[in-house]
């Protein structure tokens, strides 16, 4: 069945655009230019920079030449700029005021765009919850008559501090088939367009197995990356997707990722739902492999990896993660880029039959020792884990030193610590932002003006819906 591949081109990835496979996809939409909270759009910025470029002057012509419609992506990451634009200043804290004003916006905006142009194409930007979260940001059946699709971010879709898929297509967490049904009910399936990403995560984990603890918080990884690696490549059936583990130095690492198999499959369950298509964050992040943007066509062969991935391995010779077991609760965040992946050594990982060291299992955490940080976010006692500085300065092939930050409205309350070097955090208020690059990745950098506690960044290993 004919349907939309929409793919996106962050302004980082422009470089390497030359090698994008335009032929595979419907429409190229530019990422992106931000907009002021008087609704004038802001002529500064690298992402300007790259609208102004030749780079996209030449991808665009070769997109048109492909028969490509192009678009531009318009993001606003401030809160304060966002209750402006929704003529709401006196309610920031407000959802339901947000999601009318919101409404009224976006259904302003699109009724001006097509009016310059019927022909013109409105897609919106949403998360994966939102069709059955009639408290959260986004009113999906009112926003329904106003825009021409839903870009449906489905990914991230249980972030935690746990190893587990990027975007499951089945399984008991929150799914691509969850969304896909609960879209379905709250908009015209036509409308929606399922974003998949050519990304994963890495975690450093007690053991080799497909059920090993997290010893560090998820770092980014891309496709291209994941493929240059040499890694093996397992498949997890549960959740239809594909994972590999490898030792560095004596330290296991797991990492989930799509694969032109799990993309395919995704691609059939768009199919059996009747959606608009599907889509890509983004371009460039699959080391401009054609087969990834042709498993989204339909056109890649369900062949599943026949490695199921090693039940036994010995351990890290690191210690096992002292902090409490994360949570499974669904909470998707919004498209990232990449620092590069750990490298793995010429080690292979281990078969069923090099040891009978038995790894530990997830249902040991009644032995789990306290958080080393904890606090509350949005209402919700989470758990914080301490990240180095240098690893969100996305400094992988391709990005910027830096791509900025954007904060959020939530701060974490009531902050603790089992460290006595970082004391001085019992009882704060620390801000939460995300990098521009590692968008839907929750941030709280402490910033006492003295001892240890200065520069200390931590990850929010929470639920958040929406």
């Amino acid at each position: 069945r004919s349907h939309e591949v929409f793919g996106f081109a962050p302004y980082w990835t422009l470089g390497q655009s030359s090698g994008y496979d335009l032929a595979g996809l419907t429409t190229l939409a530019y990422f992106s230019i931000g907009v002021n909270a008087n609704g004038t759009l802001d002529e500064s910025g690298s992402g300007w920079d790259g609208y102004q470029s030749a780079d996209l002057a030449a991808l665009i012509t070769r997109a048109h030449a492909a028969g490509d419609r192009v678009v531009l992506t318009v993001n606003d990451f401030d809160q304060g700029s966002l209750d402006a634009l929704t003529s709401s200043p006196t309610a920031p804290a407000t959802l339901s005021a947000d999601q009318v004003g919101l409404t009224r916006l976006v259904t302003a905006v699109s009724a001006a765009v097509h009016g310059a142009n019927p022909h013109y194409q409105v897609t919106m930007d949403t998360y994966a919850s939102s069709a059955a979260d009639p408290g959260g940001f986004y009113n999906i059946p009112a926003l329904s008559p106003a825009v021409d699709a839903f870009f449906v971010m489905e990914y991230s879709l249980n972030y935690a501090s746990a190893p587990e898929p990027n975007s499951p297509l089945t399984s008991t967490m929150f799914s691509d088939l969850t969304t896909a049904e609960q879209y379905s009910s709250a908009t015209s399936p036509s409308k929606v367009i399922l974003g998949v990403p050519f990304y994963g995560y890495d975690w450093a984990t007690t053991d080799g197995t497909l059920g090993a603890q997290a010893t560090s918080g998820a770092s980014v990884l891309t496709y291209g990356q994941v493929v240059a690696s040499g890694h093996p490549m397992y498949w997890d059936p549960i959740t239809d997707t594909a994972w590999t583990s490898y030792q560095e130095a004596g330290q296991w690492h797991e990492s989930f990722f799509e694969d032109p198999t799990s993309l395919y499959m995704e691609a059939q369950l768009a199919d059996s739902f009747h959606l608009g298509g599907l889509g890509i964050w983004a371009l460039g992040m699959d080391g401009n492999d054609p087969s990834m943007v042709a498993a989204l066509d339909g056109f890649a062969p369900a062949q599943k990896d026949t490695l199921a991935g090693p039940t036994s391995t010995p351990p890290s010779n690191s210690t096992a993660p002292t902090t409490a077991a994360p949570t499974t609760t669904p909470a998707p965040p919004a498209p990232t880029t990449t620092a590069a992946p750990p490298v793995a050594t010429t080690t292979a990982p281990p078969t069923t039959t090099t040891t009978t060291t038995v790894p530990p299992t997830t249902t040991t955490t009644t032995t789990a020792a306290p958080p080393e940080f904890s606090g509350t976010f949005g209402g919700q006692s989470v758990v914080l884990v301490p990240v180095q500085s240098g690893a969100l300065a996305g400094e992988g092939p391709g990005t910027p030193a830096a791509q900025g930050t954007f904060p959020i409205t939530i701060d974490v309350t009531d902050v603790t610590t089992t460290n006595p070097q970082y004391s001085c955090l019992d009882g704060t208020s620390i801000p939460a932002y995300s990098y521009l690059d590692r968008v839907g990745t929750l941030y709280a950098e402490a910033a006492q003006s003295e001892g240890q506690c200065k520069d200390l960044t931590l990850v929010i290993e929470a639920p958040r819906s929406g």
